[in-house]
């Protein structure tokens, strides 16, 4: 559970310095990676393999993870939420999603 809080926590700071990151999951993702990793090695530039390869190494958290606490704190949080547009898009693909699922 205390890991969950520190992903609430590092999630919550990458949307509130970084407008552009609500609107776009993997934007979030590199950001919460760039944090994660210069947290634990102080790196702060890297390559996506060596990110891909070495992520639990680096204390970085699923995509999933990063993206439910995402859809969390913007139902929390209005004012971090995505456009309007965005919301569109994602309500669409959440239905499209949910058709596939059911065939």
């Amino acid at each position: 559970m205390r890991n969950l809080k520190t992903i609430e926590n590092r999630v919550l700071a990458v949307l509130k310095e970084h407008p552009e990151a609500r609107n776009d999951d993997m934007k979030l993702y590199l950001l919460v990676s760039k944090a994660c990793i210069y947290d634990t090695h102080g790196i702060s530039h890297f390559s996506f393999e060596d990110v891909m390869s070495n992520y639990k190494a680096y204390g970085i958290p699923c995509f999933e993870s990063i993206r439910r606490t995402r859809q969390k704190i913007q139902a929390k949080y209005p004012e971090l939420g995505c456009s309007p547009e965005v919301r569109r898009a994602r309500h669409k693909m959440q239905r499209v999603y949910s058709d596939y699922a059911k065939s």
